[in-house]
């Protein structure tokens, strides 16, 4: 990317070569997070309009910002990495001088301890994570935070307790205009959502255990006393490759998962290293950049010299208040429906036209298909403009789309005919593929 610039590539080449690597790895995880079959944001957009009625029931997140942001520094971020279970002793007679940040996976092991974690964070598509919260009489005093398109399963089996459903900060949650219960980058897996609460909560010091992002030296993937047993990922059909191990002693066995989810927190502390301080205290698995490797103990005797406050549990809306904001919430829903309803016809329409056009076995005049590319080219505008259409559900069709009109664009065909016949067989192509995938949105939309 870099490389024709001689003059800078002659004084700084290592930093020249860094920053391609990063930009490279950060072109790999934005292309494996496109997902032009959108299979998980439609399943996580049905989830979302599903949980709707249970988080204008739970605790609003706004509320718990304004109570507790700023009245602590110190905080801890446990994950089910296979080093946990080390830390654990320690963690028991510190932990009323952190607030306790644990990734769902890591609620069973800290019971096991007597530990109580102050926030248990959870963001499965699936519902498998009702497993971990079998002990629910153990968290009374704990806020259990759920992404807002988490599976209902889960939502209904924590609801009865001190639950907070948390929008993320992405405009497909921020059209709906429920700001009392938003917003946050929760991200792809649920250390990431802990990281990101601690920041929202002002905490200045963030201490990382268990966050291994690698299998261990016995091919374990997961810390003693995981409820789905440690080597839960240890089969997986999934790429393994070696990075750089923590404290920079050696190389660990990762796969591509795990990857990059560390690139995406790379990302994270790097965007926010003036607002915390980020300690890897895991004392194993892969090294990850933008932190300060310490041990638990170091960072215990540094930072943790005080008691932690102790909180109420913040109150939910009240009634009224919950169903006025439901009332607003179904009648956005409605117009989503008619704006799905009216461009699924749209499509079907142009759908007969191209599919007219591509009936035929003699060559168009080029008029006539001047005019048809200009009624795609009409129908692409006023979906790249509509608030509904472009609300990243369908993100991945939009980047298949552009796929099939490379295709044809990199041919180089010269006769305008030719050409156009061309892009009309790969745009009907596309087309039902569209019509397809918002055919399920439109379903999504209908079961509310």
């Amino acid at each position: 990317m870099f490389f024709n610039a001689s003059y800078y590539l002659r004084f700084y080449e290592k930093q020249i070569l860094f920053l391609n690597e990063m930009c490279l790895k950060t072109i790999g995880v934005a292309v494996r997070n496109a997902d032009i079959s959108c299979f998980l944001p439609l399943l996580t957009y049905e989830q979302f309009l599903q949980n709707i009625p249970s988080m204008l029931e739970s605790i609003p997140f706004q509320r718990i910002l304004s109570e507790r942001k700023n009245k602590f520094e110190n905080a801890i971020v446990v994950s089910a990495g296979p080093s946990l279970a080390k830390q654990l002793s320690l963690l028991k007679v510190y932990q009323d001088k952190a607030v306790i940040f644990c990734a769902d996976g890591a609620l069973s092991m800290l019971e096991k301890e007597g530990i109580a974690p102050d926030y248990v964070t959870n963001l499965d598509y699936s519902d498998w994570p009702i497993k971990f919260f079998q002990n629910k009489e153990n968290l009374k005093q704990s806020i259990i935070a759920l992404e807002c398109a988490t599976h209902p399963n889960v939502v209904y089996n924590l609801k009865a307790e001190n639950c907070m459903i948390v929008l993320r900060n992405k405009a497909l949650y921020q059209r709906f205009n429920l700001n009392d219960f938003g917003y946050i980058d929760t991200g792809t897996h649920v250390s990431h959502f802990s990281y990101t609460l601690a920041l929202a909560l002002g905490f200045k010091n963030i201490i990382m255990i268990g966050q291994d992002l690698a299998f261990d030296e016995k091919g374990n993937s997961h810390s003693k006393g995981f409820s789905y047993g440690e080597k839960y990922e240890g089969g997986a059909n999934i790429d393994k490759f070696k990075i750089p191990a923590y404290a920079g002693k050696g190389e660990v066995l990762t796969h591509i998962a795990w990857n990059d989810y560390r690139t995406k927190l790379e990302y994270l502390f790097a965007c926010n290293n003036q607002k915390a301080k980020f300690y890897n205290a895991t004392e194993g698995g892969a090294r990850i950049n933008f932190t300060e490797e310490l041990s638990f103990k170091e960072c215990c005797e540094k930072l943790l010299t005080k008691e932690k406050p102790k909180f109420d549990i913040p109150k939910s809306l009240t009634k009224n208040r919950s169903d006025k904001l439901l009332a607003k919430f179904k009648e956005k829903i409605q117009k989503d429906q008619d704006s799905a309803k009216r461009f699924l016809d749209d499509a079907l329409a142009l759908k007969q036209i191209l599919e007219n056009i591509l009936s035929k076995d003699f060559i168009l005049p080029l008029e006539f298909l001047e005019k048809v590319y200009q009624n795609i080219e009409n129908f692409n505008h006023s979906l790249d403009e509509d608030e509904f259409i472009q609300d990243e559900v369908l993100r991945g069709a939009f980047a298949y789309r552009g796929k099939m009109i490379a295709d044809v664009l990199k041919l180089h065909i010269k006769d305008k005919i030719h050409f156009i016949t061309s892009y009309i067989k790969a745009y009907h192509e596309w087309l039902l593929y569209f019509i397809e995938k918002l055919e399920q949105k439109y379903k999504s939309l209908s079961k509310v």
